[in-house]
């Protein structure tokens, strides 16, 4: 029985663990961002469509959580190094709140990817799904707080970034098959 107890807790540390180093990739991808108006692009949403597909949905969401408390706190996670409520309450807000439900949809993509009931392609396109999330609130938040009509918030909120997200959904994807192959359930 203690063994048991030991092999849980550590189980319960290793992930933890990855939950910490997810939340820091997703940082670090804020960093890697290109300046465009508002809405900047970087790599954050490729390490948050990886938390579910390698945590499952809800460690992959807390990983995004983490990061996002990271960022309330005053540290300087999000894009172009920037924290703070202001930062959640502004035009981009509504991104990163949607950050927070799209493991939930990719980690059903690794659900069922691992179950043997979709194959890789499938994972793919759940990927795709998980931007409705950040989209589906980023794009009236940002309309709200620019207060703009909804065309332009398509604009500048979504048409810019579409090249970018197919790019990004392409690399989750494969480094998720990536690591899933090579590491199995071991996040």
């Amino acid at each position: 029985m203690a063994e048991y107890v030991a092999s849980s807790s550590l189980e319960s540390l290793h992930r933890l663990v990855w939950i910490a180093l997810i939340a820091a990739l997703i940082a670090m991808g804020a960093y890697a961002h290109f300046p465009l108006g508002p809405v900047p692009i970087s790599l954050q949403v490729m390490f948050v469509l990886l938390a579910g597909f390698i945590l499952g949905p809800l460690a992959g969401a807390s990983a995004v959580g983490l990061y996002l408390l990271a960022g309330l706190v005053g540290l300087p996670v999000f894009a172009g190094g920037t924290s703070g409520l202001g930062h959640i309450l502004g035009p981009t807000g509504g991104y990163l709140l949607g950050f927070l439900l799209t493991p939930m949809v990719t980690g059903q993509g690794r659900r069922l990817v691992r179950s043997g009931h979709l194959g890789w392609g499938w994972a793919i396109a759940l990927a795709a799904l998980g931007y409705v999330p950040i989209y589906g609130i980023g794009i009236p938040w940002l309309k709200a707080s620019m207060d703009i009509g909804w065309s332009k918030a398509f604009m500048t909120g979504m048409f810019p970034f579409l090249v970018s997200d197919c790019l990004q959904i392409a690399a989750s994807g494969a480094a998720a098959r990536f690591f899933l192959r090579r590491f199995g359930d071991g996040a």
